[in-house]
């Protein structure tokens, strides 16, 4: 067994073993009888236990920045519809969840948001307050092109996000089944997609403008490719964020 393939399988065990039992619940030396090394070897490749569960965090962050699209295309993609943007980012986001060590992750997570200070911490700063920051700017930017009426973005951005997390949380955790791998990552994403079309007809000045993603005509020459702008807001983000927006957003007083 070699240096890489050892590291590489002490990290599969251990997502497995921290998604099965979670993080705190798990031992060195359960991750080595598992991996069939002596527990001694773990600390050639991980000093500590934390040290894996940082492995971990920045294997998730890397693989959501693999999402990426250009300016260009983006503006391309705003200007087509807003379900359009949105249809773009949720399939690029779908295609990453749609790894089974990703959802694997996320479960991690939810199991140790009470007892973890540190899985907290990183669920609070990218999984909530990061994509809720992008979207209060895009629905920010939905109000300034007169695409829906004027109110609270900050309050559609809780709106749909919410949702989409219920849906995550419902999937890996409520409901989830004995093989991961029979997870419904396509249905979860269509749901979450329909909630927010719901949300933009609810709210926009043309409901008759919203239509279902099938009735549109997509431009399929637009990729989503590896070195252009990264996109990363945790279950879709793909538009950059104007600070000034934002703020405005927070303190906006209109309600839905």
């Amino acid at each position: 067994m070699s240096e890489i393939k050892t590291k590489e399988k002490i990290f599969n065990v251990a997502i497995d073993l921290f998604s099965q039992k979670g993080y705190n619940e798990v031992s060195i030396r359960e991750i080595a009888k598992n991996v069939g090394i002596k527990e001694s070897s773990i600390y050639y490749h991980y000093s500590k236990k934390e040290d894996i569960l940082d492995n971990i965090f920045e294997y998730f962050i890397n693989t959501m920045n693999k999402v990426e699209i250009s300016n260009e295309q983006m503006e391309e993609l705003l200007n087509q519809s807003p379900q359009i943007i949105y249809h773009f980012g949720s399939e690029a986001v779908k295609k990453q969840y749609g790894q089974l060590e990703m959802t694997k992750i996320l479960r991690l997570i939810f199991i140790e948001l009470y007892h973890n200070k540190k899985i907290r911490e990183f669920f609070l700063e990218e999984i909530i307050n990061k994509p809720l920051i992008f979207w209060t700017s895009l629905f920010q930017s939905f109000i300034d092109k007169k695409i829906i009426k004027e109110v609270n973005p900050r309050k559609l951005a809780e709106n749909y996000y919410n949702y989409g997390m219920y849906k995550m949380f419902e999937a890996i955790i409520l409901k989830y089944p004995e093989n991961p791998q029979e997870i419904d990552i396509n249905g979860i994403f269509d749901d979450i997609e329909n909630h927010y079309n719901f949300i933009l007809t609810a709210v926009a000045i043309n409901p008759e403008s919203i239509k279902p993603i099938e009735e549109l005509a997509i431009n399929k020459s637009i990729k989503f490719s590896s070195y252009q702008r990264k996109i990363n807001k945790t279950i879709i983000g793909p538009i950059s964020i104007n600070k000034k927006d934002v703020k405005r957003g927070n303190n906006e007083n209109n309600n839905l």
